[in-house]
């Protein structure tokens, strides 16, 4: 089922570097090919499969670490996604599948067939004309010194709807719901609707988050301060300029898919986000 293998791992952790040693025998005791990301490959000494992120078109994606580097590998690998086996090396791990003890019989699974994947859509955002990376989890929108209270007008549609004012605004997907925009007060949406919801974070003035149809397309406004930073999934950044002081956000065309064996998304929920004490799985 697939032929070409891509391998990105944490490299903070000798756990982690040594699990991604482990997938890399497997692999290659299978006669698959393999593509590791750079600085995964010098810290392993495998430079010889080396391939960036932004050209790795793999059948199949395997990442050993948290939400963050999963969020940050989607944020950059080749459109339409491969799917993806998230092996856990974080602290929850909400978008992960497995626990390292179970990476090598969770990549021969892959391998023969036994999974079922799950989709998530992404969020499609642009500046000034410019197309920025998709978002799976979150887009947001904040001033550009910290702490200065963000003044923005919302629109849906060409409609203007609300002004607002605090520290930021999230707009965030379904399984994005689970993370910035749910600390800040947002509702936890359901994979099965197609919607996201759009968060204040300490707005001044009272302002309840918003859920939008996933048909909607949602501009936000920069009316003071003069400049603003875009931040998507906690990794990729841009600067607003007073030339063009607004961001658009939809629905994308493209989507993320997880590999899946076992439990469901209220799992997932349960079990690491509303009832977990911090603890790493």
């Amino acid at each position: 089922m697939f032929n070409a293998v891509g391998l990105v791992a944490r490299i903070d952790r000798k756990t982690a570097l040594g699990l991604a040693t482990k997938l890399v025998a497997h692999l290659e005791a299978r006669g698959l090919d393999i593509f590791l990301e750079p600085e995964l490959a010098r810290h392993i000494n495998r430079t010889e499969n080396t391939v960036p992120l932004k050209k790795m078109k793999a059948d199949l994606i395997a990442i050993v670490g948290g939400d963050g580097t999963i969020l940050r590998t989607c944020l950059q690998i080749p459109k339409p996604e491969p799917p993806i086996l998230a092996i856990n090396m974080g602290v929850r791990g909400f978008l992960a599948e497995v626990n390292p003890e179970e990476g090598l019989d969770a990549l021969d699974k892959c391998l023969e067939g036994r999974f079922t994947l799950e989709h998530y859509m992404k969020l499609a955002s642009s500046v000034a004309g410019t197309r920025l990376p998709d978002a799976l989890n979150e887009i947001f929108f904040t001033s550009h010194m910290p702490a200065k209270l963000l003044h923005v007008r919302i629109s849906r549609d060409d409609e203007s709807i609300a002004e607002c004012r605090a520290d930021g605004v999230v707009i965030a997907s379904q399984v994005g719901s689970t993370g910035y925009s749910l600390s800040g007060g947002g509702p936890v949406l359901d994979p099965e609707v197609s919607a996201f919801v759009l968060t204040p974070i300490c707005p001044l003035t009272k302002f309840h988050p918003v859920v939008f149809s996933a048909e909607s397309t949602i501009r936000i406004e920069l009316l003071k301060p003069k400049r603003g930073v875009v931040v998507i999934d906690g990794d990729y950044q841009m600067s607003i300029e007073p030339e063009s002081p607004h961001i658009t956000v939809k629905k994308s065309e493209y989507e993320s898919s997880f590999v899946r064996f076992k439990g469901s998304f209220y799992n997932r929920l349960k079990g690491r986000l509303l009832f977990s004490r911090g603890e790493g799985f």
